[in-house]
């Protein structure tokens, strides 16, 4: 059983150790990337103390910079929570207290873990959103140089997976490269989630001292504090999961992408040539490429709609205020970040390097039957009724 430090909210009163593994259960582990965000939050919250005449500017300066301190030597390495921490916030505190004495402890006067890691989880929401539209960006790129490059080439549109209409590369990759703009665009949205700041709500109802919350939120980079401060506990979860429900677009719209390349790479297909690089082998046929990549893309994608769902069932049905069970949501969310994430970014490095087989393409698209449609509604612009025309093309029973 893992020893634990002595918690901040101790009383002096026995604690069952196998109590407190169980309910710190990994989060000491999910919170190893919240250390940078709750350092910036707190050294933003001193500040407002010493703005509201709370601290001594002496004392919050030397807290900040053993803040300062804490935070270099973490990116050093020198440094982590640790699994007897109960959490960042712990861990941080009591390096702190370590460091500069008991004037450490006075970082947190007018706050809760509550609205503490409330912040964190936004800072995060904000920078992880930045790094996920930045590689969307390139990814839409990379769709573009391909319609840019083959969009000339023709290729068979599909309806039931069957061949329909005659269609082009350009407008195939633009049709993925318009949903993988719209997602940008709902991410875009979806960051109004995460605008304010919780600080100064405390546990959930607010802090009986006389602080500045528009400062601090300001101080952050927020456009304001979020209001009331019953509303921070009450959306707990709300901004993780808008967020997810952008990561599980991105994911699903990479999975049909994903899906298209894997059948239009087969020997049956023969549309397009995947580069030797990004294929993998086989351990008994030495013959074989596989398009590993390609088919980890489609599973990621369902991977991160599980993660989605996984969040949600933390939230629903909880009564307001603020519950354990938020602690729940970090895994979730930080899985479904990771996995869209690194597909988004590889899949902007595979798709420059694609082959399309242009003489496969245009022949598979000369397929007189292609041109059924076209024909009955020429024939209807000239007078004929549709219905009559579309029987009179007809090829034998093909179905919408």
């Amino acid at each position: 059983m893992t020893k634990h430090h002595k918690p901040i909210w101790d009383r002096g009163q026995q604690i069952d150790g196998e109590m407190m593994t169980y309910t710190i259960g990994d989060d000491w582990q999910q919170d190893q990337r919240l250390v940078e965000v709750d350092i910036r939050g707190s050294i933003a919250h001193v500040s407002g103390l010493i703005h509201a005449g709370l601290l001594p500017g002496e004392v919050g300066a030397n807290i900040q910079k053993g803040l300062a301190d804490l935070l270099e030597s973490w990116r050093r390495g020198e440094w982590n929570v640790e699994a007897q921490d109960e959490d960042v916030h712990s861990a941080i505190e009591r390096r702190l207290i370590d460091r500069i004495g008991e004037d450490g402890g006075r970082m947190h006067l007018g706050r809760s873990r509550n609205d503490q890691v409330a912040v964190d989880m936004r800072l995060w929401l904000r920078r992880a959103s930045e790094d996920v539209a930045q590689a969307m960006m390139n990814l839409i790129k990379a769709c573009g140089a391909i319609a840019d490059r083959d969009g000339h080439c023709t290729i068979p549109g599909y309806t039931h997976l069957r061949r329909a209409m005659p269609s082009t590369l350009w407008d195939w990759i633009g049709a993925h490269e318009a949903a993988f703009s719209e997602d940008l665009e709902d991410l875009d949205r979806a960051a109004t989630r995460w605008s304010r700041c919780p600080l100064g709500s405390g546990s959930g109802y607010g802090i009986p001292l006389p602080l500045d919350r528009e400062f601090v939120a300001e101080e952050l980079g927020f456009v304001g504090p979020e209001v009331p401060v019953t509303a921070v506990q009450h959306q707990r979860g709300r901004a993780e999961l808008a967020y997810a429900s952008v990561l599980e677009s991105i994911a699903l719209d990479i999975g049909k992408l994903a899906a298209d390349l894997w059948l239009y790479s087969t020997g049956e297909f023969g549309f397009v040539k995947l580069p030797v690089a990004f294929t993998t082998g086989s351990s008994l046929m030495p013959q074989k490429r596989n398009p590993d990549l390609i088919e980890l893309l489609r599973g990621n994608a369902r991977q991160v709609v599980a993660d989605r769902a996984a969040l949600l069932a933390v939230v629903q049905d909880l009564p307001s205020g603020y519950h354990r069970d938020f602690q729940l949501i970090k895994p979730p969310l930080f899985r479904a970040h990771d996995r869209t994430l690194a597909s988004v970014r590889i899949l902007a490095r595979f798709l420059p390097e694609l082959e399309f087989q242009t003489e496969v393409l245009n022949e598979a698209s000369s397929d007189p039957e292609l041109q059924a449609t076209a024909k009955a509604l020429t024939a209807a612009a000239q007078g004929q009724s549709f219905r009559q025309a579309y029987r009179e093309t007809s090829l034998g029973g093909s179905r919408d």
